[in-house]
């Protein structure tokens, strides 16, 4: 086989040029050349093409399918290089998202699954305003309900907890609602599986209730006369289902199809493909199930990829040889996969996580040899005694590597947004230039409506209707109490001909907050108390007004925005900032006024973070889940502790509620997917539970440190802080076990070259 120039196939690469047909598995190392071997079969099979070989035939089309825009411009203009390299037009393929791809389908045959031609797609920003209001609507109805599910003996609830319930039930119902149109299940079929006799206990109440607010998200969606996302892939599924001929067209159309990604494959993807492909059998799927990251909170499902690499008819080919990382690093992940499989104290945990397969090291000769490892130590194990001591020693490590080796890439790679919000910091007062590519638990409109809301009324305190969306603020902020009645206060809030006295301190002892309303009748006391509690909340911020709007918005946002959020809110402080800067005259309203227009909220707010690339001398700081698919010269991976990292059922897990059981969204999504599959109703979906996010930790401990090329630095903090207080942790276990297992191997390679 005659190869074109730059690309010399390696063992595994070699087997999946060799493909005449059929259904294949790739399971592919990170580092292994993915993109480039899909261009090269993409490439060879159009070149069969020309002479009506292979299993296009003469006149079919390959479909790849990937999972990001950024890859379908990558993949695409790969590709398309290929085929010029050996003198072939750039033609006979495509490249699509699942997402893309459904639209293409449902909008070519409207006729077949109920829609029209012109249908409209529900963004994600829409789509997460609907969940948030149909939370909130269920919320408001079924105040009993909720309250019982507060902690603490007689379920006594507070503002507190109204603000974590409010922040449970978004989590709970975007699990619920994905994890069901997954499945194709309406939201009567949720609450029908958690109803009756069989369905007792806290996990099928979390269903149901889950159920019920999918209910109210899908009214709001068919209200605006939209589909979401995972409709419009289970209209296209329904569509392959119901007509035979189109989907019989469409074969003939792509007799191959190549998946990409393919381990984070969702159950409709897959559906989908395999009804594509069920007359050819052409499938090929390409990706790394030991870098599925996502399943704990999406519907991405890592068995889907290893279950089709065990079938009976399908060829299963590994890619196992990488050249991105140095011996050293290459090994030390090849050991956490080795040891999580034979010797994790957890038996569940073995089979769970990895999938057994090591990484190699390229041969002499190949193009991209691995990084020589240095004479030193290139992989550091580090313990501190408190967070800030972790934080600021790294932040300076970093900075001093990037100014020393401006030819190299570094990268601080995070847990937690709060940490890389309190790094990012530190670079700041270092005046170090880094890219800030976190990410907020929120769609970005919700963030900066919110910010927008509260700025309004520091702006403008002596107008009512910024009084009224400031009530929204903290509406959208989640720290508004939910009603069982329609809600009086914000009409009420438009009403207030007084707000400088509703808002100013309250001197006179016979005042009442309905003074600063005209008189009105049919008002609760309960809503004038909510509302006396607002004013004094919000009055609380018209001093900050004389703050720089920077530290305005920032001190505003810590009020306001969980911690989560609060790396989006410095982006917003730091957009005004600009603005301010750049317009010297302009006073808060005129700021205010251009942060709450939606097409600046949406293109300068929102990073590009598709098709990211690090640069050198630039520090890259980001979360270890959007490190995926990059990789620096060095990285630093912070907080590898035993709260990040849960290693036993017994352990502290982020997100759990421990009065619940466990994390109320996972809990729900495991039990109801269970009973849906016809299991049984006692399962432990808590257990469950703890054992998928064990695993997945895992896996995005692999990811961290397979984004290493030449160094490494594992890290973490005795003393971290938890809430209100500082508590101790211990290591990860595997931060342990990786130190022993590298320790062990240096000892043994030292004593090798003294011999």
């Amino acid at each position: 086989m005659t190869e074109a120039t730059g690309f010399r196939p390696r063992a595994g690469q070699r087997e999946i040029l060799e493909y005449e047909g059929g259904r294949m598995g790739v399971a592919a190392v990170p580092g292994s050349g993915k993109t480039a071997t899909i261009a090269a079969l993409t490439s060879r099979l159009l070149e069969q093409r020309v002479d009506g070989k292979g299993p296009l035939g003469r006149r079919g089309r390959v479909l790849v399918v990937t999972y990001q825009n950024a890859a379908v411009d990558t993949l695409r203009g790969r590709i398309g290089a290929r085929l010029r390299e050996r003198g072939l037009p750039a033609t006979g393929f495509d490249v699509r998202t699942l997402h893309s791809l459904s639209f293409g389908l449902v909008q070519a045959y409207p006729g077949h699954v109920g829609t029209t031609t012109d249908f409209r797609v529900l963004d994600e920003a829409s789509a997460n305003a609907f969940v948030d209001r149909s939370v909130a609507d269920w919320s408001r109805a079924h105040v009993s309900t909720w309250g019982r599910l507060a902690p603490g003996e007689g379920n006594v609830y507070d503002e507190r907890w109204e603000g974590q319930w409010q922040r449970i039930a978004r989590s709970l119902a975007s699990s619920i609602i994905g994890a069901a149109k997954n499945r194709r299940l309406e939201s009567e079929a949720v609450i029908r599986l958690a109803t009756g006799e069989h369905a007792q206990g806290l996990a099928a109440q979390l269903v149901r209730i889950g159920g019920q607010i999918f209910e109210g998200y899908q009214r709001l969606v068919e209200t605006s006369g939209s589909i979401d996302f995972n409709d419009m892939v289970r209209l296209a599924v329904a569509l392959l289902e119901q007509a035979e001929d189109v989907t019989e067209r469409l074969a003939q159309r792509w007799p191959v199809i190549l998946e990409d990604e393919a381990q984070d494959s969702v159950p409709l993807q897959e559906e989908l493909l395999g009804r594509l492909t069920a007359a050819t059998g052409n499938w090929i799927r390409v990706g790394d199930p030991n870098q599925s990251i996502t399943s704990t909170f999406t519907a991405a499902n890592p068995k889907l990829l290893r279950a089709y690499l065990e079938r009976h008819d399908v060829i299963a080919v590994e890619m196992s040889v990488s050249g991105r990382s140095a011996h050293r690093i290459q090994n030390l992940a090849n050991d956490l996969v080795r040891w999580t499989c034979d010797r994790y104290p957890l038996e569940a945990i073995r089979a769970r996580a990895f999938r057994d397969q090591s990484m190699q090291p390229t041969e002499v000769g190949d193009p991209q040899r691995n990084p020589v490892d240095s004479d030193g130590h290139s992989i550091l194990f580090r313990q501190f005694e408190h967070r800030h001591e972790e934080l600021l020693d790294t932040s300076t490590r970093a900075a001093r590597f990037a100014s020393a080796q401006p030819d190299a890439t570094v990268a601080i790679l995070v847990p937690t947004n709060k940490m890389g919000f309190d790094v990012a910091e530190l670079l700041r007062e270092r005046k170090v230039s880094f890219d800030e590519r976190l990410q907020s638990s929120r769609n970005v409109r919700s963030v900066v409506d919110t910010m927008a809301r509260a700025l309004s009324l520091v702006a403008q305190p002596a107008n009512s209707r910024a009084l009224e969306r400031a009530w929204q603020s903290l509406e959208l902020a989640g720290g508004d109490s939910p009603r069982a009645t329609p809600d009086q206060a914000p009409r009420l809030l438009r009403s207030c001909y007084r707000p400088e006295q509703l808002l100013a301190p309250r001197e006179e002892e016979d005042w009442v907050t309905s003074d600063a309303f005209p008189p009105v009748s049919g008002i609760d006391s309960d809503t004038w108390h909510r509302i006396d509690r607002f004013a004094r909340r919000v009055a609380k911020w018209l001093p900050a007004a004389a703050l720089p709007v920077d530290q305005l918005t920032m001190a505003l946002a810590h009020d306001l925005l969980p911690e989560d959020d609060l790396a989006m809110a410095h982006e917003i402080a730091m957009f005004l900032r600009r603005l301010s800067d750049e317009h010297p005259a302009w006073r808060l309203p005129e700021l205010v006024a251009e942060l709450s227009d939606a097409a600046v909220g949406r293109s300068l707010l929102s990073q590009p973070d598709e098709g990211y690339e690090p640069q050198p001398g630039r520090i890259t700081l980001t979360t270890l889940h959007k490190a995926k698919g990059l990789e620096w010269d060095l990285v630093y991976v912070l907080g590898v502790d035993s709260v990040e990292y849960p290693a036993t059922l017994e352990d502290e897990f982020r997100g759990h509620q421990q009065h619940l059981g466990g994390d109320p969204a996972q809990l729900a999504r495991t039990w109801m997917l269970n009973a849906a599959d016809g299991g049984q109703a006692t399962l432990d979906g808590g257990t469950e539970g703890r054992l998928d996010t064990i695993a997945e930790r895992l896996r995005l401990l692999y990811v961290a440190i397979t984004r290493a090329c030449r160094y490494l630095s594992l890290s973490y903090s005795e003393y971290v802080p938890m809430g209100q207080r500082t508590r101790r942790v211990e290591p990860a276990l595997a931060f342990e076990q990786l130190q022993t297992l590298y320790q062990a191997r240096t000892v043994t390679n030292d004593k090798g070259a003294g011999a």
